[in-house]
């Protein structure tokens, strides 16, 4: 799971933050308040363009750079290439994210930063500048920072610790590729695997944009599929799937769905059922009992067209899916009280923006750093009550 991430010199941000880096992790210094970490649930609030939707379109970049190459992730999915996405071409821009990971074979976490500068190219093309893999190791009863990865133009060192604590010199042929997404599929480096796996198995969910129900009324490629796509759109092959591997666990699933959704109860032939009428809420809690469960989710106003009520069927089973899965999360944009009404002020980011410039002045905080929304939490006002009456629109010194 994402403990923290930061974004410097890209999209609409300058150098902007939410949750903690593994500098805060390892400050053992108790005078300095440590700022709060994302969480298993994390709701991103704010006006009209502030920037949640950007910030989920960083992440969604980022893993197309470690998955396919910086310059085939700058012009996918209708991507203006980078030049156009970074506002100042003459910086690199820079991701930096701070996970927890599940360390299988000590049976433990394992706390992992991963780091990625890209500059533009006299061809003004994207070119991996930097990138570092930094480890929170465990020196002498402590931690310290041991960078395990630490490359500068396609050259550089890595340590697998699987043989000892010496570097190895490396290179990167290509100036497109990732060290990580090189060394993230072989046997034996185990912490690059576990974070390359961990990245490709983020889920950017669209089952509330248009492109999902094309698919439904032009027909589909027959088959069975072991995961939902992006916009839900095979979710036929995907219960075809079910149904063929395991008809007992299949019948299972179905039943504790449709008991959560009135207008599915009736409804024999689902495949045929979703072909006449796409229900998003089904599309939701399929997606939450995946026998592999995402490593993080990230959706844009999960609760858009829901009623009331199934919103709060699906808040709780978000919250669900975080307590069953503990080294996954939900990352989730609202505009719609009712949602975050039983989350705590530390699992909501505030956007905000002065519109002063075109880009860079967005600021991202904690609700939890107001003192004011904690006591008025822990007196049992909810959080959807706390944003309904404006005390999330104002900063605590305001």
């Amino acid at each position: 799971m994402i403990l923290g991430i930061e974004i410097e010199n890209f999209d609409v941000f300058d150098r902007d933050r939410a949750g903690i880096l593994i500098d805060d992790f390892l400050n053992d210094d108790a005078s300095v308040k440590k700022p709060d970490s994302l969480r298993g649930l994390n709701a991103l609030i704010g006006r009209n363009n502030t920037g949640k939707t950007s910030f989920m379109g960083c992440m969604a970049f980022l893993k197309d750079c470690i998955t396919q190459g910086c310059a085939v992730a700058s012009i996918s999915y209708g991507r203006p290439g980078f030049a156009n996405m970074t506002p100042d071409i003459s910086r690199p821009s820079v991701f930096r994210v701070f996970f927890k990971l599940e360390d299988k074979k000590n049976g433990g976490p394992k706390y992992l930063q991963y780091e990625l500068g890209i500059v533009t190219s006299k061809y003004m093309s994207p070119i991996i500048d930097e990138e570092k893999v930094i480890l929170a190791a465990e020196v002498d009863g402590g931690r310290k920072a041991l960078t395990i990865l630490d490359m500068k133009g396609g050259n550089g060192s890595i340590i697998n610790l699987e043989d000892g604590p010496d570097k190895s010199e490396i290179g990167v042929e290509d100036e497109h590729l990732t060290a990580l997404s090189l060394y993230g599929k072989i046997t034996g480096f185990r912490d690059f695997v576990l974070l390359y796996k961990e990245i490709s198995a983020w889920f950017f969910c669209a089952f509330s944009s248009e492109e999902q129900s094309s698919y439904f009324y032009e027909g589909g490629a027959p088959g069975g599929h072991k995961h939902l796509n992006s916009t839900g759109s095979n979710v036929g092959n995907v219960l075809e799937y079910l149904k063929m591997s395991d008809e007992s666990e299949y019948e299972r699933i179905v039943t504790e769905i449709k008991d959560k959704i009135p207008a599915m109860k009736k409804k024999k032939n689902l495949p045929l059922a979703f072909k006449e009428s796409p229900d998003k809420l089904f599309l939701y809690l399929l997606l939450l009992r995946d026998r592999n469960p995402r490593s993080t989710i990230f959706i844009e106003t999960p609760d858009k067209d829901l009623y009331h009520d199934m919103v709060d069927v699906l808040s709780d089973e978000m919250r669900d899916y975080t307590m069953r899965n503990h080294y996954c999360q939900i990352v989730f944009s609202t505009h719609n009280p009712y949602i975050i009404e039983t989350l705590s002020p530390k699992e909501i980011w505030i956007f905000e923006r002065s519109f002063e410039k075109d880009d860079g002045d967005v600021k991202i905080r904690c609700a939890g750093e107001d003192p004011l929304v904690m006591e008025m939490f822990h007196q049992g006002v909810g959080m959807g009550a706390i944003w309904y009456g404006g005390h999330l629109d104002t900063r605590p010194e305001d």
